[in-house]
């Protein structure tokens, strides 16, 4: 998710150290609808478990509306958690750790159970990891998971070919989707450490997976292709972040919408392209439109609205919001000082834009910013990032109504989390003065609004009383 070459996925320190005490029973016939020609992994995961601290509220309260609670869910046990998902019932809750490691977490305790660990087979380094996670909404034994593999020979670390994974974890082990296991094809490839795989989402008929990755280009300078040829996909420019343009072998910077992944009807086609790095995405509650938290460069943060299969959003040649013109995007001015970005057109606009430089909200312009302010006043000094997005349903009994089926984003450098209701597209402070930062935001149990933080490695739950 870098902009730059820091990568705040390595601010966060390794935490206590996990306690492994019982073994988990994964129910029959998990993976009924994988194909018969799909690898299964050699033996059944050997699960364990660890006791979290009790849930707590958070000390000191992050700033929210009135009557909002911030709990930590989660805490002592994790290790750098990147994303959530909830079985069916909303008892329990999957936490993917950026290593490998996918726990199964009662919320009623605070015991987590190992459901899987992929632990060598992942390429931790910098940005790079297990990011994505879903669980199946009609299977709880079924949970597809995305991370970066690593490289062939060597150690996986620093600029080196890499490429991603989509996966079905079961009682059984690992079966590789896509790429499946055995093929010659690569459906990613990188070669920076930032800008790999993202998420993964169900749509509303609960078989179909949407997919993110990023363009997988150099994020410290222009890269059109001319840095390197380590993905081996031809020597004619443009390369590089023009990958999201179509123009390679590889599903860099787009969303791809897979039917019935793992078995033998599965298709594959693209719903999105012209993005950088859409490490977070959402579906709206009851419809397949996206919402994408798409991680920008020097100028903007987006988040960009998936309504009809097939969208251009731009980049590397588009970015953020027209100045003036908020239906429009903005020219990115040093890829369209390359001269490849005359056949880049039909660009849809962000849904909604954020210029690093720039307040949020209203609120923020009143003197009540998110983040630190600079010396001077103004917005976030230490920049942005649109590190999470996700939507509240329509099923707590508690939430105000402007406060459930609305959309939710956050910011990890900023510390703060945001709301507002499409297709209004003017956004409100929710949460500001966050302990660390967010990256996956769900509607969970009674409709409450949970959240990751990478920073401190916990689970966090947000109440309204």
């Amino acid at each position: 998710m870098s902009r730059f070459s820091k990568n705040w996925f390595s601010q966060s320190g390794a935490i206590a150290a996990l306690v492994l005490l019982l073994t988990l029973p994964f129910p029959p016939g998990a993976a009924e609808a994988v194909s018969p020609n799909a690898a299964v992994s050699n033996a059944a995961v050997v699960t364990q478990s660890v006791t979290c601290q009790p849930a707590s509220i958070t000390r000191p309260q992050p700033t929210l509306p009135k009557g909002f609670t911030e709990q930590i869910l989660y805490s002592g046990c994790l290790n750098q958690p990147t994303a959530i998902s909830f079985n069916k019932n909303k008892t329990r809750v999957f936490v993917a750790e950026k290593g490998g490691r996918v726990w199964n977490c009662d919320l009623s305790s605070p015991t987590c159970l190992l459901f899987g660990d992929l632990s060598g087979k992942v390429c931790n380094d910098s940005d790079r990891g297990l990011l994505g996670l879903a669980v199946d909404p009609q299977n709880d034994g079924k949970v597809y998971v995305l991370y970066t593999t690593p490289p062939a020979t060597g150690a996986c670390s620093g600029n080196v070919l890499t490429h991603g994974q989509l996966s079905l974890l079961t009682g059984t082990g690992e079966t590789k989707i896509l790429p499946a296991a055995g093929s010659g094809n690569q459906t990613w490839c990188f070669f920076y450490t930032s800008h790999s795989i993202g998420g993964l989402v169900f749509g509303t008929d609960n078989k179909t997976l949407y997919v993110s990755a990023g363009d997988g280009a150099s994020f410290n300078q222009v890269d059109y292709g001319q840095l390197d040829n380590a993905c081996g996909d031809g020597t004619n420019l443009p390369q590089g972040a023009f990958r999201s343009q179509g123009v390679s072998p590889y599903s860099d910077g787009v969303i791809l919408r897979i039917a019935n992944p793992g078995t033998t009807t599965q298709s594959i086609a693209t719903v999105a392209n012209g993005l950088r790095n859409p490490f977070r995405f959402a579906r709206a509650p009851g419809t397949d439109e996206l919402y994408i938290g798409n991680v920008g460069w020097n100028a903007w943060e987006s988040i960009d609205h998936v309504s009809v299969a097939g969208q251009n959003f731009g980049w590397p040649c588009y970015e953020g919001w027209n100045p003036g013109n908020n239906a429009a995007a903005a020219p990115q001015p040093d890829y369209q000082s390359t001269a490849y970005c005359g056949s880049v057109g039909g660009v849809t606009a962000p849904f909604f834009a954020y210029a690093h430089l720039g307040y949020v909200t209203l609120d923020d312009r009143k003197g009540r910013a998110c983040g630190g302010k600079p010396s001077g006043g103004g917005p976030d000094q230490n920049g942005s990032v649109l590190s999470a997005i996700g939507f509240t349903d329509d099923t707590s009994t508690t939430y105000p109504i402007q406060f459930k089926n609305a959309l939710y984003f956050g910011d990890l450098l900023r510390k703060c989390i945001w709301t507002m209701r499409p297709p209004d597209n003017t956004p409100q402070n929710f949460a500001k003065g966050l302990q660390g930062g967010p990256v996956d935001l769900k509607a969970g149990q009674d409709g409450d609004l949970f959240y990751v933080d990478l920073v401190t490695s916990t689970v966090r739950r947000i109440t309204h009383k």
